[in-house]
């Protein structure tokens, strides 16, 4: 991981020296090494505080849509943050042309809060970026025989009154503070359903039937968009396993559709095309 910041960071100078970028997204050093923070670039300069450890887990495709159109930006990616970006393109939130992918293959990253590995249980398997224009590594072997849904074996073996009672309880420890909402790379509505006020769509305190409301509506938002980051849950401070639920839909939408999210920029997102041999289960 040594080489890759060290690339990062002669990469990051080298664009804006040459104003190929006018703003190149990273990882800069937090209150220790494993408290990472998301950084900001603008200068040749700053380029010497990137860092990049196993705690850099951000996914920083969450910072591109808070640019200007036109904007020229480099940005570094992980495996499930390119797909994040795949799918901003394939949106029209961004355009291909205006950003530089510094793609970097890695494993091994771990949770800052609890210091444990990250794996496919709570993310997905893949270690090399999709999409990138600047490779900061080798790529790596993929893991074989390895599913993102394999952590689904007990929630789906629950009958369906396990299932209600195990998400309700789940979802009634919520403080509501948004945090999962902030970290996703694909919540970027300028105004979020539960903040209109006209119409009124859910409470904004926590309460049984608002945090249930809340979650469900945003879990469907995301069904065929969610690229398995595992960013809300690691910013959940309540450790609500949000990664299950995200898994569950992802997973339903690809039998459907024989399609996962952000894997190639010129698919057109599920939700947004139609095939004739398309699955009709999602209409029973």
């Amino acid at each position: 991981m040594i080489q890759i910041e060290k690339r990062l960071r002669e990469e990051a100078k080298r664009l804006l020296e040459t104003k190929e970028a006018a703003v190149v997204l990273a990882f800069g050093r937090g209150f220790d090494e494993e408290h990472p923070m998301p950084l900001i670039l603008r200068k040749p300069s700053d380029a010497e505080k990137i860092v990049f450890n196993e705690y850099c887990t951000f996914n920083m495709a969450r910072h591109l849509t808070e640019f200007p159109p036109g904007t020229k930006i480099a940005v570094a990616v992980k495996a499930a943050d390119s797909r994040a970006v795949t799918v901003l393109i394939q949106e029209g939130k961004v355009k291909r042309e205006d950003l530089i992918i510094l793609g970097i293959p890695v494993a091994g990253m771990k949770d800052f809060r609890s210091g444990t590995a990250i794996d496919a249980t709570t993310t997905g398997p893949a270690v090399n970026p999709v999409l990138y224009d600047i490779l900061l590594a080798d790529l790596l072997p993929e893991p074989k025989d390895v599913s993102p849904y394999d952590v689904l074996a007990e929630i789906e073996a629950m009958s369906p009154d396990d299932r209600w009672g195990f998400w309700s309880a789940e979802f009634s420890r919520c403080i509501r503070c948004y945090a999962c909402r902030k970290a996703c790379p694909l919540c970027y509505c300028e105004t979020c359903f539960v903040d209109q006020a006209k119409p009124r769509w859910s409470e904004k305190s926590p309460s049984a039937s608002s945090n249930m409301m809340f979650h469900l509506t945003r879990f469907y938002h995301l069904a065929g968009r969610c690229i398995d980051c595992g960013s809300c849950s690691r910013a959940c401070p309540m450790d609500i396993p949000l990664y299950l639920f995200h898994k569950k839909v992802s997973k339903e939408c690809e039998e459907m559709f024989d399609q996962a999210a952000g894997m190639c920029v010129d698919a057109k997102p599920v939700m947004v095309d139609f095939k004739v041999e398309d699955s009709d289960d999602i209409l029973l």
